[in-house]
Formats: structure tokens, sequence, C-alpha cells
């Protein structure tokens, strides 16, 4: 498998065990001492356990959460690596009859390790974010 392959596999992960709610996994995606940053809302989080604090502080409040990303624009160094790409997250609140839209961007920095590449940094750059009535559950089926 190419290094860019492996590296949209590590990115697909992250979003798909962030959608499942399967946190530890999505944790697993970064180094030890990786750091998780989400500037739009002043969050900085180093290290798996302040990640997965943060994370579950973020979505403690969402009943469910979809992220559909981007294919990355990844340039390979060597045992390092930088990737950008687009995001959006859907989502309902709990306990609420609203949904919610994130609009925004990724860029990252990973490493290659004996398991694979993991993120040294992840910096989420928020572009937009909307909250929306949802339709009335009588309309779901």
């Amino acid at each position: 498998m190419s290094d860019e392959i492996a590296i949209q596999q590590t990115l697909n992960t992250y979003s798909v065990s962030a959608s499942l709610g399967k946190l530890e996994e999505m944790v697993a995606t970064f180094m030890p001492d990786g750091v998780w940053e989400i500037p739009g809302i002043d969050a900085r989080f180093e290290g798996h356990e302040a990640i997965l604090a943060g994370a579950s502080a973020i979505t403690g409040a969402i009943e469910y959460m979809v992220q559909l990303n981007s294919p990355a624009v990844i340039q390979v160094d060597g045992d390092t690596a930088t990737a950008q790409s687009v995001i959006r997250e859907c989502g309902k609140y709990a306990g609420r009859n609203t949904s919610l839209e994130v609009l925004g961007l990724y860029s990252d920095k990973l490493v290659r390790t004996p398991d694979g590449w993991r993120f040294v940094l992840r910096n989420f750059t928020v572009r937009g974010m909307h909250d929306f009535e949802t339709a009335p559950p009588s309309l779901h089926g």
C-alpha cells in the first residue's frame, strides 16, 4: 500500500470512528503525545487522555454525528507527512429538535510508526457552523 493510501486510511479511520462514537479508536489514530487543536473554540488537547476527554465533552450533547471528509491533499517526506482535507459534520443535538452542520478544514501532521501513520498534530479550522430545526419525528418514518 502506498504511503498516500495508508495516510488516507488513517484519516478515514478517524472520521468513521468519530461518526460511530468509538472515541477510543479515534484517539488511537494519534501519537501518544499527539495534539488536537480547534482554534475556533480555543481548544487544544495534548495526549490520548486529554484528546479523549475533549472529544467526549464536545460530543456529549450530540445524539448522533456523521463526518464526511474529502480525499486529502497529502505530501510525504520520508517518515513524516502533511495532509489537508475538507470536512462536513452533520448531526442532531440530544433531547432537542435541532440539527447541526459544521464545515471546516483539517490540517494534519503525521508520522510513520510500526503500526501505521499517526497524527502528531490535527488542526481543525471551522469555516462555518449552522443549527437548524430537524424535521418532525413523524416524517422520519
